[in-house]
């Protein structure tokens, strides 16, 4: 016959474990590491046209400080604009051009070799609210076709000659 205390410790052990779990699961789900995917499609954006996202929706940004396959964004600034990352040896899925460069123990996505990121101020998937000049420097969201130029607003009408005009999102 089992001892009812050894049962009753076994059970306590197991809450603990569900519990760490649980709470671990969560404070890694609050502090952005990065944007971990493996998908890079393309978004049409009703304000700033053709755009990519992550697999998961959230709008890829390019630096300004940036070079080909090389990233300036580290530190405080990676905190605010997490890098989009894969495990190594991972190859990006989606898009054409994509590619990646190493990142510490990770690799970061790269867009005809210029790394990616996401931005903390894009609370949820679909926004875009990145297209920015910040502390860090110049960021906007990948246009596929032209991703070195940062975005313009989408056309709008002037309402007295017919004619569209757009306005630069900075």
């Amino acid at each position: 016959m089992t001892d009812p205390r050894h049962h009753r410790l076994r059970q306590t052990a197991r809450l603990a474990s569900v519990l760490a779990l649980s709470v671990g699961g969560l404070l890694a789900a609050a502090v952005p590491a990065g944007a971990s995917t493996s998908t890079i499609t393309v978004a049409h954006n009703k304000t700033w046209g053709a755009i990519l996202e992550t697999g998961s929706g959230h709008t890829v940004y390019l630096f300004a400080k940036d070079s080909h396959d090389h990233s300036a964004c580290t530190g405080a600034c990676a905190k605010a604009w997490p890098p989009v990352l894969v495990a190594k040896g991972t190859k990006p899925k989606g898009v054409g051009n994509l590619g990646t460069i190493p990142r510490g123990a990770k690799a970061q996505v790269t867009y005809e070799g210029m790394p990616l990121y996401t931005f903390t101020g894009d609370k949820h998937s679909g926004q875009v609210t990145g297209n920015i000049t910040d502390k860090y420097g110049k960021w906007w969201a990948v246009n596929p076709t032209h991703p070195q130029t940062p975005p313009t607003r989408a056309s709008t009408s002037s309402g007295t000659s017919g004619s569209t005009t757009a306005a630069n999102g900075y």
